[in-house]
């Protein structure tokens, strides 16, 4: 799966939304959500944190049994990895990199921060070698080489103005267990080709949900669930160093093969989030 140009349901929720009666215009909420997102692109920009990343894949059927002929071995990996993310250019797109220094507590390269040197020492050419870096990493995930989607933020950055206009969003209540003001507002893509494609270049829908404060228009929580069958949710919380809401949790899912095909649970935590200077004019590919 590639992304293409954002940038790469899923649990149940410790308590259920609860609907409400009160009634809040979907396009000022949206107008709010928009402009903190805008803000939050501006301020977490050449941030970078760790994340351990613990993936499972097991064979299934339809029916949830292991698909007869086929072994049932499950897989178990943990990563951990330097997660950065960056705005190269002002005017250009918020990227997600993930470097991965360690798989299940043995060392794969020296600790030294990789992707920060390179926007640093590198300016010219650091997003392509970046990529590189996040491709030498993906043969250490389970069942897959390319799960561009599990992506902390990729929801998140639908709500900027650019891609707004691609989506149907409506409003679905308030979460009690999140605020007395926390908005759920379903969203779906309408307009094709999708952001997100296939390696063949196919469409992808996206759709899911998003939990915006009726407020400040700060998103508490996302989640993506795309017509593939990935799905995404993250949960945002306040980190005291950076003094702005950071990404804490990501839980995914990933379908291959069909109904007898393999299934894939992801879980990552994202700790010690540190700024890093950077100045680039380097462009998105």
């Amino acid at each position: 799966m590639k992304i293409r140009p954002v940038l790469p349901l899923v649990f149940a929720i410790a308590a259920a939304p609860v609907l409400a009666q009160t009634k809040t215009p979907v396009g000022g909420l949206l107008d709010r959500a928009s402009a903190y997102v805008c803000a939050y692109m501006r301020d977490f920009s050449t941030v970078v944190a760790e994340e351990r990343y613990v993936q499972d894949s097991r064979l299934m059927t339809g029916a949830g049994e292991v698909a007869p002929g086929r072994t049932a071995a499950p897989l178990h990996v943990e990563l951990r990895s330097d997660v950065l993310f960056v705005r190269p250019d002002p005017s250009g797109s918020w990227l997600t990199f993930r470097d991965v220094f360690s798989v299940d507590g043995r060392p794969v390269r020296d600790r030294a921060e990789r992707l920060t040197k390179l926007f640093i020492d590198h300016p010219s050419d650091a997003i392509d070698r970046a990529m590189e870096i996040v491709r030498e990493g993906y043969r250490y995930d389970v069942a897959s080489t390319d799960r561009t989607v599990a992506n902390p933020l990729l929801a998140l950055a639908f709500l900027q103005p650019v891609y707004r206009d691609r989506f149907e969003f409506k409003l679905s209540g308030i979460d009690t267990a999140l605020g007395h003001d926390v908005w759920i507002v379903k969203f779906k893509e309408r307009v094709r080709p999708t952001i997100i494609r296939t390696k063949d270049n196919r469409n992808v829908l996206a759709m899911g949900r998003l939990w915006i404060d009726g407020v400040s228009g700060s998103v508490l929580q996302t989640e993506l669930e795309a017509s593939s069958g990935d799905r995404v949710m993250t949960t945002f919380t306040f980190d005291e160093r950076l003094q702005m809401d950071v990404p804490s949790e990501m839980r995914d899912l990933a379908w291959y093969g069909g109904t007898r095909g393999i299934i894939v649970t992801g879980t990552a935590t994202y700790t010690n989030f540190r700024r890093f200077d950077v100045t680039t004019d380097a462009s998105f590919r």
